[in-house]
């Protein structure tokens, strides 16, 4: 073989061996639901972002994760948070999947506010990163049994679990439409995380997705996060991922039906 014919065929080895790069730098900014204080074999092993790293290459895809969470933090805490900050400008990001308050969307949080630094971080993520996409992490209603529901509806509390959800799945759509027009050529995805638990604890009211606190996800409930984020970034079905993870492994049966809901709500076009 000529020297000029090694060239081409090494360069061509070349091009096909970067297909398998990591193609998908995905960046996570919120707060512990973000790194799945409800389990501690979760929070231990890098949270929901962990989990998608490991349903994608379990599915045959390639993605790098990297969070930066506070506990009880909002978006405007992110937005002014020197590390956000550094991580925002520390690469090109592909992806950056951001996750507000879990009240923060409703009546009971600041809805004004929840939109307005919404719009504040799209800015910022155009600015850091111009060709990522953005994913907004919806979050669920917590605990029917958490004393945040009562009879009525009041400033600090909802009647029932459907009311909050209700809120968040709207608050939530309202956002990822204003940024859509906001810019039509930056792609804007809704991650239905609220709607997965509700329709789960609908179909499969077996399966606790509530930690002992009544607000975090349990381990069940961070890959269920888990299985809609990775279906929503890569439009690819959940089903026939894996179910085994750094320090445990989640139950076949519950597993299944984890990744029905979560294929169901994220079902594509």
């Amino acid at each position: 073989m000529t020297h000029l014919k090694r060239r081409a065929v090494g360069l061509l080895l070349f091009c096909l061996s970067s297909l398998s790069l990591p193609a998908d730098d995905i960046l996570f900014i919120g707060n512990s639901f973000t790194f799945g204080a409800g389990d501690p074999q979760v929070e231990k092993n890098g949270g929901v972002p962990k989990l998608v790293e490991a349903i994608a290459t379990s599915k045959g895809k390639t993605a790098s994760t990297v969070m930066v969470t506070t506990g009880g933090k909002d978006w405007g805490f992110h937005l002014a948070n020197p590390a956000t900050d550094t991580a925002l400008k520390s690469k090109p990001w592909n992806w950056v999947v951001i996750q507000d308050y879990s009240t923060q969307a409703t009546h009971v949080g600041n809805v004004a506010e929840f939109m307005k630094n919404g719009e504040a971080f799209d800015d910022r993520i155009s600015q850091e990163s111009p060709q990522a996409k953005i994913v907004l992490y919806e979050t669920w209603a917590l605990d029917a049994k958490n004393p945040i529901f009562t009879s009525t509806s009041g400033p600090k509390q909802f009647a029932n679990p459907d009311e909050m959800i209700g809120e968040l799945v709207k608050n939530y759509t309202a956002l990822q439409t204003a940024l859509q027009a906001k810019d039509p050529n930056r792609q804007v995805d809704l991650a239905p995380v609220g709607k997965a638990f509700s329709r789960c604890l609908q179909e499969h009211p077996e399966i606790n997705l509530h930690a002992k606190d009544m607000k975090h996800a349990s381990r069940d409930g961070s890959y269920l996060s888990a299985l809609v984020i990775y279906a929503t970034i890569f439009r690819d079905s959940p089903k026939g991922a894996t179910k085994t993870f750094p320090g445990f492994t989640v139950d076949a049966r519950e597993a299944d039906s984890l990744q029905a809901v979560a294929d169901e709500v994220t079902a594509r076009k």
